[in-house]
């Protein structure tokens, strides 16, 4: 049986009260404590993902908790991205806009249409979230192209405190 709660000093934490997950030693493990005195308050997480969502597609992560948890979900499209790594993301946000482009002189409509752009996130059910590619054009935008969106996204064991718009 694993040693899992610890007062006192543990040698990668220093001096405070620490509790181990069910069959972690609280002594060397390197996986999240389920408590640790040193933080002001701990989200425990329970699983994340990350992925990639065409224009107009979804994904859903399935997580078996029975209840809607805590998520933080950030996201970019490629241009976002250098050498493999995020050089900006952004919160789960929608808009939509609309265009009006005038010939020279501004006598007739030249084209118009609208386009939304980011992506929403939200429980679909209390074992799964889905996140979707909010990216659409229409109007003389419709042959515009509609980028991927590139998620990750943290799943806590917390219940939800957000009304589903997560952190």
């Amino acid at each position: 049986m694993a040693n899992r709660v610890l007062l006192g000093n543990r040698s990668t934490g220093g001096f405070g009260l620490y509790v181990s997950q069910d069959g972690d030693n609280v002594l060397d493990t390197t996986n999240a404590l389920q408590f640790d005195s040193r933080m002001g308050a701990s989200l425990i997480v329970q699983s994340f993902a990350q992925g990639i969502i065409s224009g107009g597609n979804s994904a859903t992560i399935t997580h078996n908790l029975g209840y809607n948890p805590l998520f933080a979900v950030r996201w970019n499209t490629a241009s976002q991205i250098s050498g493999g790594v995020a050089t900006r993301v952004f919160t789960p946000v929608q808009s939509t806009g609309e265009f009006v482009l005038m010939e020279d002189g501004g006598e007739e409509v030249e084209s118009d249409g609208s386009i939304d752009f980011g992506i929403t996130v939200g429980h679909t059910s209390t074992n799964a979230i889905g996140i979707s590619n909010a990216f659409n054009a229409d109007g003389d935008l419709d042959t515009l192209s509609i980028p991927d969106v590139y998620y990750a996204i943290l799943i806590f064991h917390e219940e939800d405190f957000t009304g589903g718009f997560g952190l």
